[in-house]
């Protein structure tokens, strides 16, 4: 029996960095590539070589370069002949920019809607880089001319329908992944809050540094807060950031809004305890297992702080809770959620 072919369009993971984002749809390919079920093709702009190709390129992805894939108006005008050329049976974008036509059914993602964030966040947001007009066009554009469209949460599946309105594809909540780490730990004693990511407004960070400020004023062994990424401190390798998580005493995302919230779920697989706001998909990722606080209070977030630093026994149960929430997110859960929107579209 012949294989469908997929493609997967690469384009974001020449887009800077790799965020965190763009490693877990690297992850989850490689997963997808080794159930063996399909001829995967990972078509990808010309750049410098990364270590990363080579690692789904050994799980059986043919990583094809081709300036088919390199920029918006490039894609537009030449990703069609390179479908063809390679015989795919369906395209899977990673982001919400599809092109406009295709000789073959396309699957959209979308990871966030930053502008449907809850109201008393939105003045907080405004101007933020993804909140454009143009970024709302892709996206309404996706919600329309794509087959289908994968999302990682239930609530960004619910801001999608919101914006979309009645006329809009099959949507599939595919939750993102992280590999699972062979150990886990509790929160290490001395060690610092962590926060890994941008300093994008939708983050909260002049709340939460304020709120760290006043919580050392009445707790002066308070660990230091640690910014790692655009922004921060450094930018740590992967290895790094994993042993940056295990040392810490807990992990901090206090966002206004988030489509998933990966560093949470990084966090759980190392048993690493959480301190998160409950807005948008971060509710439904956390559930019982990080302790959660009002992204607009300062006190709160401040008493959280405190509160997670003083109590090993509240920390230890965090971390066992969160490992178990791990272990529901792992690249091969969403390699097989792929693998279920691919035969639907194909059906």
């Amino acid at each position: 029996m012949t294989k469908r072919t997929c493609v997967f369009d690469g384009y974001v993971l020449r887009c800077g960095p790799l965020t965190g984002v763009a490693r877990s749809f690297l992850w989850a390919l490689e997963a997808f590539a080794a159930r063996g079920e399909t001829r995967s093709i990972l078509a990808m702009p010309p750049g410098p070589s990364m270590p990363e190709l080579e690692q789904v390129a050994a799980a059986g992805v043919e990583v094809i370069g081709t300036t088919a894939a390199a920029g918006p108006i490039r894609r537009q005008a030449t990703l069609p002949a390179f479908l063809r050329r390679v015989g795919a049976d369906l395209l899977h974008v990673p982001v919400a920019a599809i092109p406009m036509r295709a000789p073959c059914p396309v699957i959209a993602t979308i990871h966030d809607l930053p502008w449907h964030a809850e109201p008393d966040a939105r003045g907080d947001l405004r101007g933020e880089p993804g909140c454009g007009a143009s970024t709302r066009i892709v996206t309404r554009v996706a919600t329309k001319r794509a087959q289908a469209v994968i999302v990682p949460s239930e609530a960004t599946r619910a801001d999608v329908v919101s914006e979309a309105g009645a006329r809009c594809v099959p949507i599939h909540v595919v939750p993102l992944g992280v590999p699972l780490p062979s150990a886990a730990g509790r929160g290490r004693d001395g060690g610092c809050f962590l926060y890994l990511g941008d300093a994008r407004p939708r983050k909260n960070l002049p709340r939460l540094s304020r709120a760290h400020e006043r919580a050392r004023a009445t707790r002066p062994d308070l660990p230091d807060l640690v910014h790692v990424g655009p922004g921060g401190s450094r930018y740590l390798s992967e290895a790094e950031k994993a042993n940056a998580i295990r040392n810490a005493c807990a992990v901090v995302l206090v966002s206004l809004h988030e489509g998933f919230g990966l560093p949470v779920l990084e966090a759980f697989g190392h048993g690493t305890p959480v301190l998160c706001s409950p807005r948008k998909s971060l509710r439904e990722l956390a559930g019982d297992a990080a302790l959660v606080v009002d992204p607009t209070d300062e006190r709160a977030i401040a008493e959280g702080l405190v509160r997670i630093h003083a109590d090993r026994g509240l920390r230890a149960d965090l971390s066992r809770r969160g490992r178990l929430r791990a272990e529901e997110r792992t690249p091969d859960r969403t390699a097989a959620g792929w693998d279920r929107v691919h035969a639907e579209v194909l059906r």
